[in-house]
């Protein structure tokens, strides 16, 4: 089993959002199969999302929600990239 960074960018009119989540799977399919799973849950408003490539619409497609990238990756490379992103520097 092996870590997999998922990148999935979230699109509502023109605000852009970027999230990025960790996944242990056996294969890159695999993490994508569970990251899509991830997605079709994403928006609570909608419980039938229409299937995009690499994503879901939700909302009358007001809101897109979609994989970005997918990259193998460490725990430790994922925790660094998160306590830098969210650490205030002097």
């Amino acid at each position: 089993m092996g870590d997999y960074w998922i990148k999935i960018v979230e699109e509502e009119d023109e605000d852009i959002k970027r999230h990025h989540y960790l996944v242990t799977a056996g294969d890159a399919a695999e993490a994508r199969k569970a990251a899509l799973s991830f997605i079709r849950n994403f928006c609570d408003e909608d419980d039938n999302p229409d299937a995009i490539p690499d994503g879901f619409s939700f909302c009358n497609n007001a809101i897109q929600v979609r994989i970005a990238d997918i990259k193998e990756t460490t725990k430790e490379d994922f925790k660094n990239f998160l306590l830098k992103m969210h650490t205030i520097q002097k």
